[in-house]
Order: structure tokens, then sequence, then C-alpha cells
């Protein structure tokens, strides 16, 4: 965000949240099926180009959540903070 007068900047949430987004999600991805058992996380999952999958938690709950991330082989249990986002990279 910039003030009225241009001259300094703001980096809110947003910038980080959508950030996790555009550094790891490329161009001609397919976002692909989740299944999620909290409404205290946001999930988002796609399929690169080169095939690597990209997950995105969002907790946006007060209080840290704790969770476990399953993906074919993949079994990752871990606790999220408070209005924290986090990426999984799975090549």
């Amino acid at each position: 965000m910039i003030d009225k007068k241009g001259k300094k900047y703001i980096k809110t949430p947003t910038f980080y949240y959508i950030s996790h987004f555009s550094n790891y999600i490329k161009p001609g991805s397919k976002r692909i099926h989740v299944n999620k058992f909290s409404e205290n996380i946001s999930v988002s999952a796609f399929k690169n180009p080169d095939k690597s999958v990209i997950i995105v938690l969002l907790n946006k709950s007060n209080k840290n959540v704790e969770y476990n991330l399953c993906y074919q082989q993949f079994v990752f249990h871990d606790n999220l903070d408070s209005h924290a986002i986090v990426t999984f990279v799975i090549s």
C-alpha cells in the first residue's frame, strides 16, 4: 500500500499471502483437488508445468492450529501459527 503522497509504502499481510502464490505457482499451472477436515485452514494446491506440486495452507483463525498434510506417500505434521501462511513444494 502506498500513502496518498506516495513517499512511503506499507507491506500488509496480503502482500505476503500473494507472494506465496506468485513465487511458487508458475504460469500454466493447474489447480488440483484437495480434501480438508478443518474450517480453520484454507488449502489450495496446484500442479506446475514441471510436475511439481504446490500446496498452500492459510490459518484463518486467531489460534495456532495443529495439522497433518498428506499427499501420496508424503505425510507432514506441524503447527500453523494464527493467521500464518505456509507453502509446500513437492518435486
